[in-house]
């Protein structure tokens, strides 16, 4: 079984990972960002957001390859861009009000235009309709806001254990956050 876990930058998929690999010892955690690195799947960086350019296309059959040799492990794929491989088995966004997301994004000295733009396409949920694009109504939304990691990560195998269940678009903050993309 492949589970993504995927969500704006500073929801908390990569401490959530972290949680889920120490939780499930029999999983395999594939991460977007180490495969950027061992594959050299970076194609540049946009120079006007800084954001490094992942070759999407060839990601795909590299995930196939290391879903095919752990294929009696639970597999965790973890990545902003992790949506894009499309054989996964179930997905889980995970969500941050928007002000909780702009103050971690703030933490990490990130300039104003990209603090606002994630912040943005938390609003929009940009990430949730992208991955609704690709996997319809497999996908679940998790808010992180006000939970620990331990908590999201509990959520998280409650999910996969099939014990709870987080729709797709019970979580919207557009209506309460809209005049923020001016």
């Amino acid at each position: 079984m492949m589970i993504i876990i995927t969500g704006t930058p500073g929801v908390g998929k990569s401490s959530v990972t972290k949680y889920l690999d120490e939780q499930l010892p029999d999983s395999e955690v594939i991460s977007i960002n180490s495969l950027l690195e061992d594959y050299d799947l970076n194609l540049g960086t946009d120079e006007k957001r800084g954001y490094k350019i992942v070759d999407t296309e060839s990601m795909i059959p590299i995930v196939d390859q290391i879903k095919h040799e752990n294929k009696d492990k639970l597999i965790i794929f973890e990545g902003h861009l992790a949506q894009d491989y499309p054989g996964s088995d179930m997905i889980v966004i995970l969500r941050c009000n928007p002000m909780v997301l702009k103050e971690r994004l703030d933490s990490r000295n990130w300039s104003d235009s990209k603090v606002h733009e994630n912040v943005s396409a938390e609003i929009l949920g940009i990430c949730s309709q992208e991955s609704f694009d690709t996997y319809g109504d497999i996908i679940q939304e998790v808010d992180t806001s006000d939970k620990s990691i331990s908590e999201v990560g509990n959520i998280i195998i409650n999910i996969i254990n099939q014990k709870q269940a987080y729709s797709y678009g019970e979580i919207d903050y557009l209506s309460e956050y809209f005049e923020y993309l001016n």
